[in-house]
């Protein structure tokens, strides 16, 4: 990771002025979550970031070098129950959400630079864990990879392309073309009279 970051950021790193700090974004149904692990509101891109202190949690987001789709887990702790239900009916499945890694400066609070993605993805599944009084949500989301690993519906058809293009007649005759019957280079028999046979072309 340290190859993408700025020449700012990783003077700040070594002079120990920086903390890191996680940023959390998911697109719910009823409403944008925009969190990060420490206390009180923060700033960045034009919108207000809630704190979660210790509430928030985060497993090990993973890097690999081959091509493969790592996912990630997410738990946030003492969710007051009256908020349960609306997680338990919210459309959240298959929308985004994202991680980034900033670096908060201790002195004056504001982020250095721009945050560093650390996961992009697709909700999946969410865990609520309910007891007496609050309870652990669970949500694990897809890397955008494992869109690698869904097949692909599509064909060659007039129908299929009226679907990106529609008006486009380049493959309306495509079903009538493939059921014409072409022979090329069929040798012709001699004639009567004699002499030799000859090739020719027919459709």
């Amino acid at each position: 990771m340290a190859r993408n970051l700025t020449a700012a950021a990783k003077a700040a790193i070594l002079a120990e002025r920086v903390r890191p700090v996680f940023i959390f974004y998911a697109d719910f149904a009823s409403g944008a979550l925009r969190v990060w692990n420490g206390y009180g509101p923060l700033s960045w891109d034009s919108q207000t970031w809630s704190g979660l202190g210790d509430f928030g949690g985060i497993d090990s987001v993973e890097e690999s070098t081959d091509l493969r789709a790592n996912g990630a887990v997410f738990t946030l702790n003492g969710v007051p129950s009256a908020s349960v239900s609306n997680a338990l009916t919210d459309n959240y499945q298959g929308r985004t959400c994202t991680l980034w890694l900033g670096l908060l400066n201790v002195s004056t609070g504001a982020l250095l630079d721009d945050p560093y993605p650390l996961f992009g993805g697709r909700m999946d599944v969410m865990t609520v864990n309910d007891g007496p009084d609050t309870a652990t949500i669970t949500l694990q989301a897809e890397n955008l990879l494992i869109d690698l690993n869904r097949s692909r519906e599509r064909r060659y058809t007039h129908e299929d392309q009226q679907i990106d293009y529609p008006g486009d007649l380049g493959l309306e005759l495509l079903t009538v073309n493939a059921a014409k019957s072409i022979s090329w280079g069929i040798a012709t028999p001699a004639p009567a009279s004699g002499g030799t046979s000859k090739w020719e072309r027919r459709f």
